[in-house]
């Protein structure tokens, strides 16, 4: 991968809609061109999709934060099932330490994540954060030869 393939990353991060001509003429090249690159891009696993980001909190989600959970080590894979199956999860990490998964939740309010958290207790202790503000949820990936992104 070079810079103009980190350009384009850096640009479909910020709009994935944004048109191949658009993308071409910022880094240089043609549609066509451009095309190909997401496609190599996507061929390496570099891209695994594309996706929107949507407000929660404008669907009647008013409360959304972070659980850390530390799982019986004998209930992981139904964890993991539970967690697919609930909609007001809407990511679930796996990690390593005490605290092995990190969820991310999105309720109504907080009767709702009483039943959330009183569901999660059957698989182990957690610890709950409720999120004030995202202050942002991407960062631009900084192209190689540097060490930090610009902005």
């Amino acid at each position: 991968m070079d810079r103009t393939d980190y350009q384009i990353l850096n640009l479909l991060q910020q709009d994935s809609r944004t048109t191949l001509k658009a993308i071409g003429d910022k880094v240089g090249l043609t549609a066509p061109a451009v095309s190909e690159r997401i496609r190599r891009m996507e061929d390496k696993g570099v891209i695994k999709s594309f996706s929107i980001n949507v407000d929660r909190t404008l669907l009647d989600c008013n409360l959304t934060g972070f659980i850390l959970v530390a799982i019986f080590p004998d209930k992981y894979n139904q964890f993991c099932q539970f967690c697919k199956d609930n909609s007001a999860i809407t990511s679930h990490h796996h990690l390593v330490g005490k605290l092995n998964a990190l969820l991310r939740f999105a309720v109504r309010d907080t009767h709702q994540l009483d039943h959330l958290l009183t569901a999660i207790k059957q698989y182990g202790d957690s610890q709950t954060s409720v999120e004030l503000e995202a202050c942002f949820e991407r960062k631009e990936i900084p192209l190689p030869g540097t060490t930090e992104s610009k902005k």
